[in-house]
C-alpha cells in the first residue's frame, strides 16, 4: 500500500509531529511512505528522509492519504487540502481552535467574515457563542475598567497592570499603586502615553498632578506605604490591535518609579507579579467551545483517532455512516532499571530532592492542566510530607494563570522546579528520576495525553483525571481522580499514598510495562493504522480537486 502523509517539518516543536516521526519507521515495515509538507522539506532536521510539498501531491498515485492532525498552528494548511481532496485523518484533538485562528485569520479579526467563518466552520450554536465573545470584547474596548479598592491587596503593583514587558509597563484606564517606603517625600514616574492622552495621579479622591511629556515628580500626602492611583485619559483601541485581536485598553507605559525617603533613593521593581491583573475578554477565553472543526470532520473521508470520546463526537456531527477507528496513542519501552537517586544526582537535583518522592508531569504547563490544582494538593501533601516534591517540565503557557507566582504564593519554591522547554530525550531522563507521573486535563481539547504515554514509555505510572478521554486510559496503569469538588483533597490523597505505598507503585509500574508491549507499542500501532487504511476509501482525486489544492496553498504559502 502507497501512502501520502501529510505533516510537519522537524523544525516545527509539535507533540503530533514528534508521533508522526516515531510510527513513520514502523508504518514503512508494511507501507510504502512519502512524506508531504507545506514548508521545510529540503531544510536539513529531516536526517536523510525525503519530503515534498503539499501542493506538489497527486492523490491518485497514492493509496491513502493520510494527515496528522491537531490543534496546532503550524498545520493550518491542512484543512484546505481535506477539503479539496478528503483524504484519512488521524485527528488528535477534537477542539481545532488554534489551528481554526491560523487557517481562517477572519475569525481572529471579527466582523462579517469572522462571524461568517464561524458559522461556516461551528455551526449555529458555536456562531452564537462567538457573537457574545465579539460583544463583550466591544464593550470592554469602549468603557474603561472603574478602579478596585486597594485596601488589602498585597504588594506594589495592585491592579490594572498588564504583563510585564521589556523597559516598560502598561497600565489599563487605572492602575493602583503603592510605594512600599516610609517616610516617603517624594516619588518620580517615567512613562510614555500616545498624543491626546495624559497620566492623572490620584491620591485617595485627591488629584495630585496630572502631565503628558513623560515624566513627573509628586509629594504624596501620606508618606508611609502611599497608595497612588494612575489615570490614563482618552485611551482608545487602535485598529492594528483590533486587527491582531488585541482587545487591551492601554493605558500609559511605565519606563520607571523611583522614590525618596531618609533612607535615599530607590526605584520599584516593575516586573513583580500584579495582585489583580487585568482580566481582557478574548476570544481564546471561549476556546474550549469553539472547535471550528468542520472543515476537517465534515470533508474528511475517513479518521484515525485514539479516544471513543473523540469518535463519537465526529459521528454525531457527521450525522452518517463514518469509516472510523480508534487505537491507542504510541509508545516504546524505554525504562531503564536501576537506582532513581542516580539518576536526580546526574540531573544536578540537590540531596533533599534526591532522598524525596518526585513527582514529574511533562507537557506544557497550561491551565487547562489543572496545574493550579496540582500544587494546591502538593501543597497540602507537604503539610504532613515535606518530602514530597514536583517538576513541571515544559513550557510555560501562563495566560491568565500564573504558575510561578501561585507556587511562590504557595510557599512551594523548594519543592516545585520548573525546567521550561525540554526536548523528548531530555524528558526521558527526568521522567526515568521520577517515582511517578501526574497529568490532568480539564476541559478538554480531546487529545490524548503524548505526555502521558511518554510516562508510560519510562514505566512510569500516572496520576490523571477521571474524565473525558482521560477515562479511557487502563485502570491497572493510571490513579484516577475526579474534577470537580473534592479534587485537590483527593489529589493530596493519592501524592501521600503513593509517597508511602511502594508495592502499590511497584504493581502500577508492572501493569504499564505489559500495557506498552502488548497494546500501545509503536509496531502494535502501526499495524492497527494498516488494518484501517487498507479498509478506508480512497482519498477523491477529482481535476476541480487538484487545483483548488494548488491554488489554495499556494495563497496559503505567501
Amino acid at each position: 500500500m502507497k501512502v501520502a502523509l501529510v505533516t510537519t517539518p522537524p523544525s516545527v516543536r509539535s507533540g503530533i509531529g514528534d508521533y508522526t516521526r516515531h510510527l513513520l519507521p514502523y508504518l514503512r515495515e508494511s507501507c510504502e511512505v512519502e512524506v508531504f509538507v507545506q514548508h521545510g522539506h529540503d531544510e536539513p532536521g529531516w536526517k536523510g528522509e525525503k519530503a515534498r510539498l503539499a501542493r506538489e501531491l497527486d492523490p491518485r498515485k497514492f493509496d491513502q492519504v493520510l494527515y496528522q492532525l491537531g490543534n496546532e498552528q503550524a498545520h493550518a494548511f491542512m484543512p484546505r487540502m481535506i477539503r479539496a481532496i478528503g483524504g484519512t485523518v488521524a485527528q488528535h484533538d477534537w477542539v481545532l481552535f488554534d489551528m481554526a485562528m491560523a487557517a481562517w485569520p477572519g475569525l481572529v479579526r471579527g466582523g462579517a467574515k469572522g462571524h461568517a467563518l464561524a458559522l461556516r466552520e461551528g455551526g449555529l450554536q458555536q456562531t452564537q457563542i462567538y457573537l457574545c465573545n465579539w460583544l463583550e470584547r466591544r464593550r470592554q474596548r469602549t468603557r474603561p475598567t472603574p478602579p478596585l479598592a486597594m485596601e488589602g491587596l498585597l504588594g506594589s503593583l495592585l491592579f490594572g497592570w498588564h504583563t510585564s514587558e521589556p523597559g516598560a509597563r502598561w497600565t489599563t484606564d487605572f492602575a493602583g499603586l503603592r510605594i512600599p517606603g516610609r517616610g516617603v517625600e517624594r516619588v518620580r514616574i517615567e512613562f510614555h502615553v500616545d498624543p491626546g492622552r495624559s497620566l492623572r495621579v490620584h491620591e485617595g479622591a485627591q488629584l495630585l498632578v496630572e502631565e503628558c511629556a513623560g515624566s513627573l515628580e509628586l509629594q504624596p500626602r501620606n508618606g508611609e506605604l502611599p497608595e497612588l492611583l494612575l489615570e490614563t485619559t482618552g485611551i482608545r483601541v487602535t485598529a492594528q490591535q483590533r486587527q491582531l485581536g488585541d482587545a487591551r485598553r492601554l493605558g500609559c507605559a511605565v519606563r520607571r518609579v523611583a522614590w525618596r525617603d531618609a533612607l535615599g533613593e530607590h526605584e520599584l521593581d516593575l516586573s513583580v507579579p500584579c495582585s489583580v491583573p487585568p482580566a481582557p475578554v478574548t476570544l481564546s477565553r471561549d476556546r474550549f467551545q469553539l472547535p471550528l472543526n468542520r472543515s476537517v470532520v465534515r470533508f474528511a473521508d475517513a479518521f484515525i483517532v485514539h479516544s471513543r470520546y473523540v469518535a463519537e463526537r465526529i459521528r454525531e456531527e457527521r450525522n452518517a455512516h463514518t469509516p472510523l477507528g480508534v487505537l491507542h496513542h504510541g509508545s516504546l519501552d524505554r525504562w531503564r532499571d536501576g537506582d532513581r537517586r542516580v539518576a536526580r544526582r546526574a540531573l544536578g537535583l540537590p540531596e533533599d530532592w534526591v532522598q524525596s518522592c518526585l513527582v514529574v508531569s511533562f507537557g506544557g504547563v497550561q491551565a487547562h492542566k489543572r496545574i493550579d490544582k496540582v500544587l494546591l494538593a502538593l501543597a497540602a501533601a507537604r503539610a504532613q510530607r515535606q518530602d514530597v516534591r514536583l517538576i513541571l517540565a515544559g513550557t510555560i503557557h501562563a495566560g491568565d494563570f500564573d504558575p510561578l507566582r501561585m507556587a511562590q504564593q504557595l510557599g512551594l519554591q523548594d519543592a516545585v522546579r520548573f525546567t521550561g522547554y525540554l526536548s523528548e530525550v531530555s524528558a526521558w531522563d527526568w521522567l526515568h528520576a521520577a517515582d511517578f507521573a501526574i497529568n490532568l486535563r480539564g476541559p478538554t481539547t480531546g487529545g490524548t495525553s503524548g505526555g502521558i504515554f511518554q510516562a508510560f514509555s519510562m514505566g512510569r505510572a500516572v496520576i490523571a483525571s477521571d474524565a473525558a478521554e482521560q477515562r479511557e486510559l487502563p485502570e491497572a496503569c493510571v490513579v484516577r481522580v475526579p474534577l470537580g469538588a473534592g479534587e485537590v483533597e483527593g489529589l493530596a490523597r493519592e501524592l501521600m499514598a503513593l509517597r508511602d505505598d511502594t508495592p502499590r507503585r511497584d504493581r502500577l509500574e508492572s501493569a504499564v510495562r505489559e500495557f506498552v508491549r502488548n497494546e500501545c507499542h509503536w509496531r502494535v500501532v502501526a499495524g492497527q493504522y494498516v488494518h484501517y487504511l487498507q479498509s478506508f476509501p480512497r482519498a477523491r482525486a477529482t481535476r476541480r480537486g487538484l487545483v483548488s489544492l494548488r491554488v489554495g496553498l499556494q495563497r496559503s504559502a505567501l
